[in-house]
């Protein structure tokens, strides 16, 4: 088998996952300081809530600070690296070693007073997802993740669900922005209700899959993400033992836009309940 390269390591001697974190703190301190501004009436005025890609797709000016923040401490550590980042595109040259970074997953929900929101920063190395760090400067939380060094929330080992039947199980999802898919994905959830336990609809999908990843949801699953939305918390699931491909069963890459991830048990059997799925098969 091929041996994994090590980690990157900075000029200061940080480690990638060290500097990721570093990353998402710089993201989290530009979001705290405007939280005041989601309380109440008139919060999408006073946080320059707009629409971007489509009428569903949102970004507020905080998103932009926190990304400028983030890239400022992640070319520093790293100049040679390429970086992707959800607000202002690629930025470097050609690199075995690529970050993505999504300064607010979850904005509609930001902009809203939500407390449902993340920083994600993942590295891809050698086209592998390698390291996974996802803050939640509401809860306080910051998940982390590294090829052989397990899932970590705030230095505390986690593990996916040992939940083994889909009845019992808690899924999470998202309806998205594209228009008709997510009128698909409510059919395929109510065509196998009840055959679980309850859904809820998260808001963020790199929160969403994290959650997988930590037990707190048996499955995440969606039928269209970015690789800013899943770089980093696919890293978190494998990492705590569990699995995640895209909703068809292959392997996930930056290029998937779709994704089913958590407990290896629970992942079979919605595989297996939502086969044949107009929504499924609208994901593919």
């Amino acid at each position: 088998m091929t041996e994994r390269p090590a980690l990157p390591v900075a000029s200061d001697g940080s480690d990638a996952l060290q500097v990721a974190v570093r990353v998402a703190q710089a993201a989290g301190a530009e979001i705290e300081r405007r939280l005041p501004d989601t309380i109440g009436a008139g919060a999408k005025e006073r946080l320059g809530l707009t629409t971007k890609g489509g009428w569903n797709d949102r970004v507020t000016e905080v998103d932009k600070a926190a990304e400028d923040a983030a890239l400022a401490v992640l070319t520093h550590a790293f100049p040679d690296h390429e970086i992707v980042g959800e607000e202002s595109g690629a930025h470097g040259g050609d690199s075995p070693y690529r970050w993505y970074v999504d300064p607010i997953d979850g904005t509609r929900n930001f902009a809203s007073g939500l407390p449902h929101i993340c920083v994600s920063v993942g590295l891809w190395a050698y086209g592998e997802p390698t390291v996974g760090v996802l803050l939640d400067p509401i809860r306080r939380e910051t998940f982390t993740a590294a090829t052989g060094c397990g899932t970590a929330i705030n230095g505390t080992p986690v593990s996916v669900s040992d939940e083994s039947r889909m009845e019992e199980a808690l899924l999470g999802f998202d309806i998205g922005y594209k228009g008709p898919e997510g009128k698909l994905l409510l059919a395929a959830v109510a065509d196998v209700w009840p055959g679980f336990q309850s859904v809820r609809m998260m808001g963020s999908a790199a929160l969403g899959i994290t959650y997988a990843g930590c037990g707190r949801l048996e499955l995440y699953a969606h039928h269209y993400v970015q690789p800013w939305d899943i770089a980093a918390a696919i890293v978190v699931v494998r990492e705590a033992g569990g699995i995640a491909t895209e909703l068809n069963g292959g392997p996930l890459t930056p290029e998937s836009r779709s994704i089913a991830a958590g407990a290896p048990r629970i992942h079979e059997q919605f595989l297996e309940a939502t086969a044949g799925s107009l929504w499924r098969a609208s994901a593919s």
